[in-house]
């Protein structure tokens, strides 16, 4: 049983890297225009499919964003980058107690099943640590976005 779920686990995680970039007229109409609808400021939108779901990276207002939705045009998940001085203070305290010797980078704001976390990616000298908190600053076992 154990074997047989390691072979699921590779498997899945071959798939889920199996992304192939797409162009607009590839997408069901249901996923672009829940986009559209969503996010009508979106600029330089570049799709990319993972199995039955469909990741759409672009700008809007000068801040990148990244969106998963199904094949429905279901939001599954959206992230966004933030300023440091967007993050609330209790993750802000727990990122300087738990992580005093890195340097933050690539901040992010993921909104996912209606719940909100931050993401952040943590850097000194040659290691680099990614985590993610709840908004009241609990470390997360939420896995980190790419």
């Amino acid at each position: 049983m154990k074997t047989l779920f390691l072979a699921f686990l590779a498997t899945s995680s071959s798939l889920w890297s199996c992304s192939q970039n797409i162009t607009p007229s590839q997408l069901p109409s249901l996923v672009q225009n829940s986009l559209q609808a969503k996010f009508t400021g979106a600029q330089s939108i570049d799709w990319e499919k993972h199995g039955n779901l469909y990741e759409a990276e672009f700008e809007m207002a000068q801040v990148e964003h990244t969106v998963l939705l199904d094949a429905t045009g279901h939001i599954i998940s959206h992230k966004q980058d933030i300023a440091s001085t967007e993050l609330p203070a209790p993750v802000s305290m727990a990122l300087k107690r738990d992580y005093p010797a890195f340097l933050m980078d690539d901040l992010e704001k993921v909104e996912k099943d209606g719940q909100m976390f931050y993401q952040v990616e943590l850097e000194n000298n040659n290691e680099e640590v990614h985590k993610v908190y709840t908004p009241n600053g609990a470390l997360s076992n939420v896995t980190y976005w790419e």
